[in-house]
């Protein structure tokens, strides 16, 4: 009686091949029997195959590299102004000189459309309790009513994505810094803010001064 072989999964071929990586050249005429065509196009052997799989593994890191490469920019060109910003604060001796000051510095930053320091008023508490409750900080959309409160539609077109940022407390608000970016995904949750926490922290002491 014949012993029974058992079936032979296609991770057990992974994982002969992956330890026996010389197979093929020993045994070179098993790829005469393999049939390697993709649909749309010939693989007439493994070294094509190979060549494709590394010609897009190299495309990923280029794209990742640059990638990485335009957030390290980015992030430079960040801290340069967020620094600026600091020194202005001491130079201010005004609300509004310090929020035309920041305006006109932070909005250089790339895809910033509008950026805004607003003192407190009781119109903005209903996007305070809702946006700004839990957290004092909010990036993500407006709706095109939460908008109209912080901008006014003929000078700041209506924002892919909007960074609020609350100076004070709920119960005690002070003052709102708003971003507006005209890109969807430039202001997420998913966003590093290091650099705009500590010059949240020094605005409030500011502000607190100028009061």
């Amino acid at each position: 009686m014949s012993k029974q072989q058992l079936p032979i999964d296609e991770q057990q071929i992974c994982d002969y091949l992956t330890r026996h990586p010389d197979f093929f050249t020993h045994h070179q005429y098993v790829l005469l029997e393999l049939e390697l065509h993709a649909q749309s196009q010939g693989l007439p052997n493994l070294a094509l195959q190979q060549q494709r799989l590394l010609r897009e593994q190299n495309t990923q890191l280029k794209t990742q590299l640059a990638t990485t490469a335009r957030l390290a920019l980015d992030n430079e060109r960040v801290f340069r102004l967020f620094s600026e910003c600091q020194r202005q604060l001491w130079r201010c001796n005004s609300f509004s000189e310090l929020a035309k000051q920041l305006a006109d510095t932070l909005c250089q930053s790339p895809h910033v459309i509008a950026c805004e320091l607003l003192p407190y008023r009781q119109n903005l508490n209903t996007m305070i309790n809702s946006r700004l409750s839990q957290r004092s900080s909010y990036l993500g959309r407006l709706s095109a009513q939460e908008h109209s409160l912080l901008w006014h539609e003929d000078h700041v077109p209506y924002a892919r994505s909007v960074a609020l940022y609350l100076i004070g407390s709920v119960q005690q608000p002070e003052a709102i810094l708003a971003f507006a970016s005209d890109e969807a995904a430039h202001f997420s949750s998913d966003n590093d803010n290091l650099f705009i926490d500590e010059f949240i922290t020094s605005l409030e002491l500011r502000l607190t001064d100028l009061a």
